[in-house]
């Protein structure tokens, strides 16, 4: 069990050894609120507001290693992977201690450690690998507790409970299970019950109200999400039975295969149900005692986030909020099977036995085949082209012109982006005053932050243009606003300063936008293809017009590979292609001008060969146009 667990921190150290723990905006908003408190700034995160998203535990955790010296990002990969490799120790123990079958208790404990669902997340710079183990962890105690009675179980399994609730808030689930299962006890008498039901309702719960009710004050609610998830009940059920089919079955599968393990669930579940439920003492609380509490986590967990999680706090199911309950139903499906298995039988039932053990090892071997092939494939490709290109501590990130332009020339003040995580994230600011907000997503609504920041001091505007936010305006629709002035125009993105501003006028802001294009045009250094439309190149700038705009172009793709004279040039992930694809579909980049369709592309600043442009529709999976030139021309 120990060689398994390590074997498990291992892997994850070494997925995470060349980019580091993925990262997304939910771990900007983690990492910039323990900056902003070590800062003196409070309890604040990326934009400057109070953190009442999630709890502050994991947050403490960053700020209290970034104190000590520790920088928060690699320390938190190897929380991780610690958090990983005690999660797998703790439940194969705990089967270690609790199972007849020692075998059945290394093929689960080897389960864990080869889960493709836990893995994933705990390579992700997010609050769930410390949440499932204290989750875990407190569950064992609890179960510690209710089958032997040691009051120190219970007080760990209460201060356990209370800090994982201070990492999630779906923590709550886990303390109505405790409250519960220590009401419905059958041996001491009601008042002793009550008594450690107070005990640990009082213990695990204190601090997460304290935390509600800080949030209550700052923002008006308690976990400062209002809005519906869309969600319905049926909803969730369905993508619950999805994320249950995922733990099932890797997805490197063959069909065969994914056959023999639901035969192997099926066929276990019911003759478990059916055959050795009946035959195990009723009245034997030993019998079911190990299990209840990870079986009874696991109904509580689903009951809360399938009825209460949409409606209350908005969030849709999916296999991220399921996570936690991954182990203890696991835990809790193996000892319900073991007790099966061990139980005094005869003749049918013995030949039964003999045959659903042989299939469970058979299944398990083949479940943990196709996941540890699976996690072999992920992280080659995690050492050679690293995290997603999406993903806002990508390799793709490191070269870009804008993340270098604002990592070498500081930006002080109120910074509004249509990414502000990712422009924190590479300039790891923590200034006092300096925040990081999210734009607006419709222009008429930006330009009235705008004037809201002319009040002030203004700010300044970063846009990333491989970002591609679903947003009905770009940059060149920033830099066409009065008030407005640009900074830096990079091959990637802009910087821009405001300093005032008007309210939005759509026919003036149009008149801008055509005479901006026009004048791109009138300077353009030649036409380099005409089909289907005219490219022009100014310095570092191609110009896309084509007249008339038709349906068809707007669903278009402008292909755009930049082909340099020094292939080293590229990215790792790049260079087997041997050039940039800096492409985009229109509706992504591109605007309609009157009658013509406009979309204006920015080349790299490296020395470059030749250039491939064209236009590609992808329903119809056919190239419109398509021409090569060389840069020197």
């Amino acid at each position: 069990i120990v060689l398994i667990a390590g074997l498990g921190t291992a892997h994850i150290l070494v997925r995470t050894a060349t980019d580091g723990a993925v990262i997304d905006g939910d771990s900007v908003c983690f990492l910039s609120t323990a900056s902003n408190f070590l800062a003196g700034e409070g309890w604040r995160d990326l934009a400057g507001k109070p953190l009442t998203g999630w709890p502050p535990l994991f947050p403490l955790l960053l700020a209290a290693l970034d104190g000590v010296g520790i920088d928060p990002v690699e320390g938190g990969r190897w929380v991780h992977a610690a958090a990983f490799g005690w999660i797998i120790l703790a439940a194969g123990l705990y089967l270690h201690s609790h199972l007849r079958s020692r075998l059945l208790g290394l093929a689960a404990t080897a389960i864990i450690a080869a889960s493709l669902p836990l893995s994933h997340f705990m390579v992700r710079f997010l609050t769930e690998p410390l949440f499932v183990l204290l989750t875990l962890l407190a569950l064992i105690q609890l179960a510690a507790f209710l089958n032997r009675g040691a009051r120190t179980s219970l007080w760990r399994a209460a201060v356990l409970t209370a800090l994982a609730a201070l990492t999630r808030y779906p923590g709550v689930a886990l303390i109505g299970t405790g409250v519960l299962l220590l009401l419905v006890r059958r041996t001491p008498p009601l008042a002793a019950r009550l008594k450690d039901a107070m005990v640990f309702g009082a213990v695990s719960s204190v601090p997460l109200a304290g935390v509600l009710v800080h949030n209550w004050a700052v923002s008006g609610g308690l976990t400062g999400r209002k809005e519906m998830s869309g969600q319905s009940l049926s909803d969730g059920l369905s993508q619950t039975a999805e994320v249950f089919r995922e733990w099932v079955v890797p997805p490197n599968t063959p069909d065969g295969v994914a056959y023999l393990l639901w035969l192997v669930v099926g066929l276990v579940g019911l003759a478990t149900v059916v055959l050795g439920v009946p035959r195990m003492r009723r009245n034997s609380y030993r019998q079911v005692g190990p299990m209840l509490p990870f079986g009874g986590f696991a109904l509580a967990y689903l009951v809360f986030m399938i009825v209460v999680v949409p409606f209350a706090v908005g969030q849709a199911i999916d296999s991220r909020y399921l996570l936690p309950i991954y182990v203890p139903l696991l835990l809790a499906a193996v000892l319900l099977l073991d007790r099966f298995l061990s139980i005094e039988a005869t003749g049918r039932i013995v030949a039964i036995r003999s045959v659903l053990t042989s299939l469970v090892l058979l299944g398990a071997c083949a479940h943990i085949g196709f996941s540890v092939d699976r996690h072999l494939h992920i992280t080659r490709q995690a050492w050679t082209a690293g995290n997603e290109e999406w993903m806002i501590n990508s390799r793709s990130w490191e070269e870009s012109d804008i993340l270098h332009y604002i990592r070498d020339n500081p930006i002080n003040g109120r910074i509004f982006s249509e990414a502000p995580a990712l422009a924190w994230f590479w300039s790891r600011t923590a200034a006092p005053g300096e925040h990081h907000l999210l734009l607006t997503e419709d222009l008429h609504n930006f330009t009235s932050d705008i004037m809201a920041w002319t009040e002030g001091d203004g700010g300044h505007v970063l846009w990333f243009r491989r970002w591609k936010p679903p947003y009905d305006f770009d940059d060149f629709d920033i830099r066409v606003l009065p008030g407005v002035e640009p900074v830096a125009d990079l091959s990637d993105g802009a910087v821009f300063r405001v300093t005032a501003s008007e309210p939005f006028n759509a026919d003036q802001h149009r008149a801008r936008k055509q005479r901006y294009v026009q004048q791109l045009i009138a300077q353009a250094d030649e036409q380099v293809a005409r089909a289907g439309g005219s490219v022009y190149r100014t310095g570092r700038k191609l110009i896309y017009r084509k007249k008339p705009c038709v349906p068809a172009d707007v669903q278009a793709k402008l292909v755009l590979h930049v082909i340099p004279t020094d292939p080293g040039v590229l990215s790792i992930s790049r260079q087997q292609h041997g050039y940039d694809s800096l492409g985009f579909y229109f509706d992504q980049r591109g605007f309609r001008l009157d009658d013509q369709c406009i979309a204006i592309a920015h080349l790299p600043d490296y020395p470059i060969g030749r250039i491939r442009v064209g236009q590609w529709i992808a329903k119809e999976d056919r190239t419109v146009w398509e021409a090569e030139f060389s840069a020197s021309q």
